[in-house]
């Protein structure tokens, strides 16, 4: 075959390289071919040969820019893997593409949203310790029901009778009167009366309990519509054994006394009589139905140990301290009071049901210490 002459590859020449050049060749050829056929001067007269010479002309630049083209971009992956290595020439100039990366590194930046978690940690330390959780914080320090007969003769205040006592002051009861339910034994001729008379004597070392005498002036003359002869528990919530001339329909005596006088103070001396032998529980259970009654009022309940034993057993004094204990209200340990007394205050001669004359004395004077104590913690020492 014969070759066209400058179409020879060179030395190290590619083939694309060696295909344009001798492209460019063959094309040059032509157009001097045609430029001969017409005497050397297209510029005269040009005809559709001299079109087309100069269009295979422009067609073989096309070819061979398209051609250089392909070479640059076989050329590229040498170039990019250029890029892995130190930057140290104008390779280095794809690193901008990099720079997107720093965007995402604020994201961490939420973890700490989460720190408030540490927060339930104490409840497991309990759990870990392998003690049960006492009763410590809220230790009963209210005395024993069992051991009632070695309590105070005059009790203190707890924070239950304290809320007792202010729900009923702001209710309206009168801080300045107070009340008793009981029997013939709670007569003012017999309780308390004495102190609005000019028959009682303090003495240099209870000169104190005179200002508790002036405070509840007027209560203690006073007969309670909730005292009676013969009253009892059950009596002392039944209507009938109501005073008709003060009371309303279906109105038992202590739900009478507490409407009308709207005492602070109530003192609950019963028992005495309670028949020989009778159920003390059934008596705790009507005792609690009082007890219900009165703090229902706002007025806070004195219960009372008494010096007899008429049911036996010290049985209706056991259940009176253990419903003190219950309701955690203050209770008048008279029984301890009177036994310093000859027959421990009680009247020989009246089968030691009721009280003798320093029986009703000592009573008396335990329900004023007992007042001035209530006072004085309940009103701030005024």
């Amino acid at each position: 075959m014969e070759t066209i002459q400058g179409c020879n590859p060179e030395p190290g020449e590619g083939s694309s390289g060696w295909i344009a050049r001798c492209f460019l060749t063959g094309c040059s050829a032509i157009a001097t071919l045609s430029m001969t056929q017409k005497g050397g001067h297209p510029e005269r007269s040009e005809g559709s040969s001299g079109l087309i010479t100069k269009l295979c002309v422009y067609l073989c630049l096309s070819v061979v820019s398209l051609l250089l083209l392909s070479a640059c971009a076989n050329s590229t992956p040498a170039q990019v893997s250029a890029v892995t290595r130190p930057p140290d020439t104008a390779t280095a100039a794809p690193t901008p593409t990099q720079t997107p990366t720093p965007v995402f590194s604020p994201t961490p930046t939420l973890t700490p949203s989460v720190t408030p978690t540490p927060s339930a940690t104490p409840t497991i330390t309990p759990s870990t310790s392998g003690v049960t959780p006492t009763f410590t914080a809220t230790t009963d320090t209210r005395p024993d029901p069992y051991y009632w007969s070695s309590w105070p003769v005059v009790p203190t205040v707890s924070g239950v009778a304290a809320q007792i006592y202010q729900r009923g002051i702001a209710a309206g009861n009168d801080p300045h009167v107070f009340s008793v339910v009981g029997d013939c034994q709670s007569e003012p001729n017999v309780f308390l009366g004495i102190y609005e008379t000019n028959r009682y004597s303090l003495g240099a070392t209870h000169q104190y309990l005179q200002e508790t005498i002036d405070y509840y002036k007027g209560s203690f003359s006073r007969k309670s519509l909730a005292v009676r002869d013969g009253m009892s528990a059950p009596t002392a919530l039944s209507a009938l054994w109501a005073d008709q001339s003060a009371c309303q329909p279906d109105e038992s005596p202590v739900a009478c006394e507490l409407r009308v006088r709207k005492p602070s103070i109530m003192f609950i001396n019963l028992g005495t009589n309670w028949l020989p032998g009778a159920s003390a529980e059934v008596y705790g259970k009507y005792l609690r139905q009082i007890m219900d009654l009165v703090i229902a009022n706002g007025t806070l309940p004195v219960l009372s140990t008494k010096a007899d034993d008429v049911e036996g057993n010290q049985g209706i004094n056991k259940v009176t301290a253990q419903i003190a204990h219950d309701y955690d209200i203050p209770l008048m340990n008279f029984w301890a009071a009177a036994q310093t007394l000859p027959n421990g205050g009680l009247d020989p001669n009246r089968n030691d049901v009721y009280l003798s004359t320093d029986g009703w004395d000592r009573r008396s004077f335990s329900a004023l210490e007992t007042l001035d104590a209530l006072r004085r913690a309940l009103n701030g020492g005024k």
